[in-house]
């Protein structure tokens, strides 16, 4: 996996937790996992931290992701409960709902936002004996190489080989995005150069729907306020405080969010407009003076407009952020070359936000663990035993798992037992993310299943009719796995 923010350590834990027992790596060009969900500290002064990135966890969509019970349960994440605003253009604050980040069911790392990384990992740690992920910090991917007995390698600035691995998964776009030569100044994409002799279209469509997504730059401003100066900070009435569209046109920052340090001082964060170089600084500080004058009572100046700043500092985001529509979620897996994608680059719930990446680490899991047993059941072995009784389809071109059980008769008195079944049977399907357990209808002829939002029935047992409502109908194509042996060679 190339990145360790929330999507590269959401696929760990989901892999683990899905019952992969295989090697798992994570490269990273920061310091340690998290991100744009990272949190900056300082060995030399241990109580100051800031989270500069993202300060919080919202969900917007139900039901949640299913990582989320287990790192809440674990204490990495509590709930975040405080006031919040958006600043309009004419400087009066209106309620936060409005943003997408401010709305549903809010979060923040207990210590933090690394907290919500850390807490991934050590769910992806705690389901031995599968040794931990290794995570390879400090080290930025630079060249990609296709093996000639399939796979990766990774080479480092210098072309000095860091590793190889059988798959590989990009949890953000720097690679496959043209950006990179603009950014760094790169003669090529790096997985674009790495594939140009492939013959892979489903790899090919990806890479041209990466390349026509527009990424947005941002330039964080980060105070440190004396504890002198702090109280005033801390008794405004928001710790988080977002910016409407004109109002991001007047100031020129999207979002500041304000938090305390143990030690009576606090840390601002304001999110801005980039710029390329050192004025940015004083131009931030003096958009933050005069956004927050009616409380702060500084008027803006040509300079470092606020007192009682003891530390400055500035942080550019290159193109980190995506700008919809993103990757389709069909595109996320490209099983001939082995590569895969997740991040909240992928459309659908939580695009562009910390739930995005969740989701889409939890959906691109249960795809490949499914290809995973696809290819055991094709050629036999423990997973073929483990999954006994399992009739496999393709559905929407991913593996989904049929198992049928005869439970306890509830009503004897109903005379179908068309195919065997009778009423109190179920049927469980597992497909990409999801566990389906549906009752048997009382239905004349053959086997059908329902729960009322989900419809599996098997008119014709090479292509059974699978159906969910969500308001209409959508119906997905399902097609019967053929029986497979291994090849002559046992390869």
């Amino acid at each position: 996996m190339i990145g360790a923010g929330v999507a590269g350590c959401a696929l760990a834990a989901g892999l683990r937790r899905g019952g992969w027992d295989g090697p798992i790596d994570l490269w990273e060009a920061g310091r340690g996992p998290g991100g744009r969900a990272a949190t900056r500290r300082c060995r030399q002064d241990v109580a100051w931290h800031i989270d500069h990135g993202a300060p919080l966890l919202n969900l917007l969509e139900d039901p949640e992701p299913k990582l989320v019970a287990p790192l809440r349960e674990g204490g990495w994440i509590v709930p975040w409960r405080e006031p919040a605003a958006a600043l309009q253009a004419d400087g009066t604050l209106g309620p936060a709902a409005a943003d997408p980040l401010l709305g549903g069911s809010l979060y923040r790392g207990r210590q933090g936002m690394d907290g919500l990384c850390r807490g991934l990992l050590a769910l992806a740690e705690a389901q031995g004996p599968p040794p931990s992920p290794t995570g390879h910090y400090g080290t930025l991917v630079r060249h990609l190489a296709v093996r000639h007995e399939g796979g990766w390698r990774l080479a480092d600035a210098n072309g000095a080989v860091l590793g190889d691995a059988d798959w590989l998964v990009l949890t953000g776009t720097l690679l496959a995005h043209p950006r990179a030569m603009e950014r760094f100044g790169w003669s090529e994409v790096p997985l674009l150069q790495a594939t140009e002799g492939l013959d892979d279209g489903d790899l090919a469509s990806a890479l041209a729907a990466l390349a026509r997504m527009e990424m947005e730059a941002r330039t964080n401003l980060m105070l440190t306020i004396k504890p002198a100066a702090a109280a005033r900070w801390l008794s405004l009435p928001f710790r988080l405080l977002s910016f409407d569209r004109e109002a991001q046109g007047r100031w020129g920052l999207r979002r500041l969010a304000i938090q305390p340090l143990a030690d009576g001082r606090c840390g601002v964060v304001a999110h801005g407009v980039p710029a390329a170089d050192g004025p940015a600084m004083a131009a931030l500080e003096g958009a933050v003076a005069g956004a927050l004058e009616p409380w702060l009572g500084e008027r803006p100046c040509g300079g470092e407009a606020l007192a009682g700043v003891s530390q400055r500092q500035l942080m550019h985001w290159g193109a980190a952020f995506p700008v919809a529509p993103g990757l389709p979620p069909a595109a996320m897996v490209c099983p001939a070359s082995r590569v895969a994608f997740c991040g909240d680059f992928i459309a659908g719930a939580g695009f562009g936000r910390i739930e995005g990446a969740l989701r889409s680490a939890q959906a691109l899991a249960g795809r490949l663990l499914a290809l995973a047993l696809l290819l055991c059941l094709s050629l036999g072995g423990p997973a073929l035993a483990a999954a006994a009784g399992a009739v496999p389809y393709r559905c929407d071109g991913d593996l989904l798992l049929a198992t049928s059980d005869n439970g306890a008769v509830d009503a004897p008195g109903i005379p179908n037992t068309t195919g065997g079944t009778v009423p109190g049977a179920t049927v469980l399907l597992e497909w990409r993310d999801l566990r389906l357990q549906l009752p048997r209808t009382n239905n004349a002829g053959p086997p059908s299943y329902t729960d009322g939002l989900w419809w599996w029935s098997l008119e014709d047992p090479q292509q059974p009719r699978f159906l969910h409502r969500r308001g209409a109908i959508e119906q997905f194509s399902c097609q019967a796995v053929a029986a497979a042996t291994p090849p002559a060679d046992g390869h």
